[in-house]
């Protein structure tokens, strides 16, 4: 569905590219997740992908493609097109779940929740049918009943905002969902079953890319972990952090059932990869406390 190669994602304000990819590729059906410490770039690796913003920086040899359903976008040129191409694009293929929910404020909830789905041209009468299903299924206990389906969304808690972004997810029609920290607001057990809840109902060959900060999460439900490798340079004077993605970092479930992984170097147990990770963050974190020190000794602080 997607393959890159030799790609850079760097905003207008930055003094160098924020994340560098050598080399990844996401399939069809396929449940990817990205982790990795603050500031390598994970919620750019969604905006870059999901079109939201420009922020790629290409060479000769680069590669940049999204596939479906035999429709092949050079992603390199794409952002060339009008934004209502763009925006064809996003509504067409992908769907969303934002870490900050990005509610309507002057729409009920039951009309947040079928919003997504009445832009993709589905009536209000089917999406309401679809979520009103996905409510009695899983989501009881955010009062989206009959009669309180017209509820204020400002008299709601992040938690039930951030179960309402789940039924608008998967009531939605799409062919790649994006999900920025979409368990953030919620406990463990919460986070676990709308996780599944979220990825049992996928749509037909769709893959899901997802940012999380929760590693447990990600070892019990992706196909694939991407980890986002934290680098560092003095520039100026001043150290400078960004995220890095190669072989070494991709991790593939090879069986979900006795939660093996493997790389292109190594096998690990669920145990052992999550170790890895752990020690992965605990080595960024110092690295960053070891280059600030540095770089204050350097200007006799």
């Amino acid at each position: 569905m997607y393959k890159l190669k030799n790609i850079k994602c760097k905003y207008s304000t930055s003094i160098r590219p924020i994340l560098e990819i050598d080399e990844l590729e996401i399939k069809e059906n396929e449940v990817v997740f990205f982790v990795g410490p603050s500031g390598v770039g994970k919620s750019t690796i969604l905006e870059t992908l999901g079109l939201m913003n420009d922020t790629v920086e290409v060479d000769n040899d680069s590669v940049f493609e999204l596939n479906i359903g035999g429709i092949n976008i050079d992603m390199r040129n794409v952002w060339k097109e009008k934004e209502s191409t763009l925006s064809d694009i996003r509504n067409d293929f992908f769907s969303f779940i934002f870490q900050e929910n990005n509610l309507f404020q002057s729409l009920s909830g039951m009309q947040n929740a079928i919003a997504s789905s009445i832009i993709k041209g589905v009536s209000s009468e089917d999406a309401f049918k679809k979520a009103n299903k996905v409510r009695k299924q899983l989501l009881s206990d955010i009062n989206l009943n009959e009669e309180t389906q017209d509820f204020n969304i400002n008299g709601i808690s992040g938690g039930q905002r951030q179960r309402l972004s789940f039924i608008r997810a998967i009531i939605t029609k799409y062919n790649v969902l994006f999900a920025d920290e979409p368990t953030g607001n919620l406990d463990w057990l919460n986070a676990e079953i709308l996780m599944k809840f979220l990825i049992d109902n996928m749509n037909e060959n769709s893959s899901a890319i997802i940012v999380s900060h929760d590693i447990d999460l990600a070892l019990k439900f992706a196909d694939k972990i991407v980890y986002l490798e934290k680098k560092s340079e003095i520039i100026n004077g001043k150290p400078y952090y960004y995220g890095k993605i190669d072989n070494s970092t991709v991790f593939y479930n090879t069986d979900k059932e006795n939660m093996l992984w493997e790389n292109s170097k190594n096998n690990f147990s669920r145990k052992e990869l999550k170790k890895l990770i752990k020690d992965r963050f605990r080595v960024a974190q110092g690295e960053e406390i070891t280059v600030k020190k540095k770089v204050l000794i350097e200007n006799n602080y």
